[in-house]
């Protein structure tokens, strides 16, 4: 991988920065610990602060510069109280994206500010060729949300998505970009 992503995105509504464990409270709280906020998620609400701690301490800025899987944590301005994450995993010049905010800031148009601050990142200052993630046919606000951001849908995966929270597996878009 040639260069890592930016430690931080600016936005008019929000701060994307490389997720901290003085993050892990409010994250808890807003996003990762509800179990509404999973539903449509391959992993289960977590259980406690700790695990949360957990992924921000493997991805999150104590390990952006030796690592190839990143997490921001997605800060709601004008307080800066972090409200979901961001997720970007390079291999090569391929990445898989993956996002979520708490509930009561959905329908705002916050993930879709995130997503375009990355994307854009990606296609003005990356060497990343191509960029995937896949989503429930049935989870319509993150499929608006993969379109706004600049990916198309590819193809059907029937059946291939596991919802941790739900404990089975569910048709899913594989949504992708690439440069040209």
């Amino acid at each position: 991988m040639a260069e890592k992503p930016p430690v931080t995105f600016e936005t008019s509504k929000l701060i994307l920065t490389a997720a901290r464990r003085t993050h892990a409270a409010s994250l808890f709280k807003e996003y990762t610990g509800r179990e509404d906020a999973a539903r449509y998620l391959q992993r289960s609400a977590h259980p406690s602060q700790i695990r949360t701690e957990t992924v921000i301490d493997a991805w999150g800025q104590a390990n952006w510069h030796t690592s190839n899987r990143f997490v921001w944590s997605i800060l709601r301005r004008p307080e800066e109280k972090p409200i979901g994450l961001f997720l970007m995993f390079i291999e090569g010049s391929s990445a898989e994206i993956h996002y979520g905010i708490g509930p009561d800031y959905w329908g705002q148009g916050l993930a879709t500010e995130a997503g375009l601050a990355v994307m854009n990142w990606v296609t003005e200052r990356s060497e990343i060729s191509e960029v995937s993630t896949s989503c429930a046919t049935e989870h319509a606000a993150s499929l608006r949300v993969l379109e706004k951001i600049g990916l198309q849908r590819t193809r059907l995966l029937s059946g291939e998505l596991p919802l941790g929270s739900a404990g089975t597996t569910v048709d899913a878009w594989l949504y992708s970009w690439k440069r040209s």
